[in-house]
């Protein structure tokens, strides 16, 4: 299992600064700044603490950081899912939800988000109002 969540850096150019991160008991890595991270990385060791890379990598605070990975999920939103049969759109309408007969869904890769909606409702803009995520999770991702 991985968890993923907020992290502080703790050394480097950056220390002090907040990323999400995942990973388990033997390794963890840069989920929100990743490509920043790969940047780092990627250089010879002597020249890491050098690379303009780091300017990229983290947050002043862990709200920051939560936001920052809540965009790169959103990125990945899949609205075209469908479902074998029919079943009813789940989307907050006024004090309801919609109920619309449907047999598509809307879809966050690497999440437990995945959401019937009807044609009116399957929108970035509906799925970014019901999911308040990413917050602190575990899963197997």
């Amino acid at each position: 299992m991985r968890v993923h969540t907020v992290q502080q850096l703790l050394a480097g150019p950056r220390a002090g600064m907040w990323v999400y991160m995942g990973g388990n008991d033997r390794s963890w890595y840069i989920e929100c700044c990743a490509a920043a991270a790969r940047t780092v990385m990627s250089a010879p060791r002597s020249m890491r603490t050098a690379s303009p890379a780091w300017q990229e990598l983290g947050h002043p605070t862990p709200t920051d950081a939560y936001a920052h990975m809540r965009a790169v999920l959103l990125e990945g939103l899949d609205l075209n899912r469908s479902f074998a049969g029919w079943t009813g759109c789940q989307a907050p309408d006024g004090k309801r939800i919609c109920n619309e007969a449907t047999h598509k869904a809307a879809a966050l890769p690497k999440l437990l988000f995945y959401t019937p909606l009807c044609d009116t409702h399957r929108t970035r803009d509906t799925v970014e109002s019901m999911w308040d995520g990413p917050g602190a999770w575990i899963g197997s991702q």
